[in-house]
């Protein structure tokens, strides 16, 4: 009897070690547990943060696309968007709804750009300002290649540049105004419904046609079939030196023209298609 007693008493301590065990190993696992859902719950939050990041960007890409699509853009066409944004003269800068007096960029060719100076207002606007004078403070007594590249500031006096003039009026038909103010504020202008110059190897020689306005048709100006002069390069056909004689480049001998004395005098050229 007490041999039973002993071996149950023995049974008994083994199975409280078990328990013991037992109960170690489920808080051990617990901890595992409870530790697993920690980190799930954190990824759980993270997955929510990135989903709702991802929504963000596809709103913002979606508002974008719209935007585009308001404004005429086509996205992945920038080969089309980069020649829709190219303009030729103010003219194409006009009818493309610009219509402020300014200075604009635009593309001789698709390698060569250049700042011009837009009279939007004048006569329907779109004319590209060939030349400027408004105060007598820029010297116009300037050589031939200075009148071939042009001088001056754009945004006040200055010479656009005859091989400039040469390209632009050689892509499209121009015509061309004269304006011009004396000291007591009169002013005058001619209108030729065509106009272009020629190359340098021919002088840049200066084509007209069609005149009318009020300045009267011959003009210290301009004259048609006539070829440019410089102080040092003298291409008309009289004795005296015309460049020198009207203090810059020109295209006429001043026996030929008027006296005038001016204050202001404005050069616009503008492509047939605007008008």
């Amino acid at each position: 009897m007490q041999e039973m007693e002993s071996r149950h008493q023995e049974e008994l301590e083994m199975l409280r070690e078990e328990k013991g065990s037992l109960q170690a190993l489920v808080a051990k696992q617990s901890g595992v547990i409870r530790e697993l859902e920690t980190q799930l719950t954190r990824a759980t939050g993270n997955s929510t943060a990135m989903q709702r990041l991802q929504q963000e960007m596809m709103d913002t890409v979606h508002n974008l696309i719209s935007l585009c699509n308001k404004d005429g853009v086509v996205p992945n066409s920038t080969k089309r968007v980069d020649e829709e944004k190219k303009f030729r003269d103010c003219a194409d800068l006009y009818q493309a709804g610009f219509h402020k007096n300014g200075l604009y960029t635009i593309n001789i060719n698709a390698q060569e750009t250049k700042k011009v100076h837009c009279n939007m207002e004048t006569a329907g606007g779109g004319w590209t300002i060939i030349q400027r004078r408004e105060d007598g403070s820029l010297d116009f007594q300037k050589t031939w290649k200075e009148y071939k590249t042009g001088f001056g500031t754009v945004s006040a006096e200055h010479w656009l540049g005859n091989e400039f003039v040469y390209l632009l009026t050689s892509q499209r038909q121009y015509a061309l105004r004269v304006e011009l103010t004396d000291w007591d504020g009169h002013q005058a202008f001619s209108l030729y419904d065509r106009f272009h110059i020629d190359s340098e190897k021919r002088n840049y020689r200066l084509f007209l046609k069609s005149h009318s306005g009020t300045a009267g048709r011959q003009s210290s100006m301009v004259i048609h079939g006539a070829d440019f002069s410089t102080k040092d390069m003298d291409n008309d056909n009289c004795m005296c030196k015309c460049a020198l004689m009207l203090t810059g480049g020109k295209y006429q001998c001043p026996h030929n023209a008027p006296h005038c004395s001016l204050s202001k005098c404005h050069v616009f050229g503008r492509n047939k298609k605007s008008m």
